[in-house]
């Protein structure tokens, strides 16, 4: 694998210190025009919610993360399979993940046009590059049962906090069509908790790492999630709107960001996103 050398350590570095400057800011932002909270969800009655339930479960999950299981299985980093297939991979993902937050705000993409279009994009486009294009990172990782307990115990932990746990807004399905419920929650379940995932995790995210280190990697790919909710979230006043998603999908996707990082670990990262997709649906559902 390359090595950037004394130049490419401090890149890294100040991607993740900009990284971190740029959350706080946009997290000061939020606090001074709406200290009382902000909305997490982009459905119309959404209301908002204060930071410390939305960052506090985000914050316990990472550092779960971090500390399970210890030190006995340590991490390896991505191995470039390829440097020629590398590149051209690498390339076309970052591209992808450029467009699709563009192609929200200039057209916009709404409804089923905006379910479609993260099909397209973060599925099906990369999907047939990557079967065009191989042998261009290989992943190693544990191989173990911590692989799977682990990231258990943090998804067990985090629900408890982010969903059940009394402090968090419940869903009134009142209003709502159910057939339209059940349809919109199965298709953002495919869109979002596979496809997004597969794209900004499993494809993008791990490139990044091999590119820039793991948590430059995931810094940027985490950004890059957040701006890919600037059509759907989207309220008319930028500056906010870009504060909100740096803070509040851009924590998330630092979260399952780490989780990947951390245990290789496709079907704990994809449980994590359909869960705060749709648990809040569901409870509603059965009640």
């Amino acid at each position: 694998m390359k090595t950037w050398g004394n130049t490419g350590r401090a890149t890294a570095s100040g991607i993740v210190i900009g990284g971190a400057v740029l959350w706080l800011l946009s997290l000061i932002s939020l606090i001074v025009t709406s200290p009382s909270g902000t909305e997490i969800s982009s459905d119309p009655s959404a209301q908002a919610v204060p930071y410390w339930v939305t960052l506090t479960p985000l914050a316990v999950g990472i550092a779960l993360t971090l500390i399970l299981p210890g030190s006995s299985s340590p991490l390896r980093p991505v191995e470039v399979s390829s440097w020629k297939s590398f590149r051209v991979t690498t390339t076309g993902l970052v591209v992808l993940a450029v467009l699709f937050p563009l192609a929200t705000v200039a057209v916009p993409l709404m409804g089923e046009a905006y379910v479609l279009g993260k099909l397209v994009l973060f599925v099906i486009v990369p999907a047939i590059l990557l079967l065009v294009v191989r042998g261009s990172v290989s992943i190693t990782g544990r191989r173990d049962s911590s692989r799977w307990w682990a990231p258990a115990i943090v998804i067990v932990v985090w629900t408890l906090l982010s969903q059940v746990a009394p402090w968090n807004p419940v869903f009134d399905p009142v209003g709502f069509d159910m057939a339209f419920i059940l349809t919109a929650a199965i298709a953002t379940a495919i869109t979002a908790g596979v496809g997004e995932e597969l794209f900004y995790r499993r494809w993008l995210q791990t490139r990044l790492e091999a590119l820039l280190g793991a948590w430059p990697g995931i810094v940027m790919t985490s950004l890059a999630f957040a701006l890919m909710h600037l059509g759907s979230h989207g309220t008319g006043a930028p500056l906010v709107d870009l504060a909100r998603v740096i803070v509040v999908q851009g924590s998330f996707g630092l979260f399952v960001g780490v989780m990947w990082w951390r245990y290789r670990n496709l079907t704990a990262i994809i449980t994590v996103h359909i869960i705060s997709n749709g648990w809040a649906v569901a409870a509603a559902l059965l009640r």
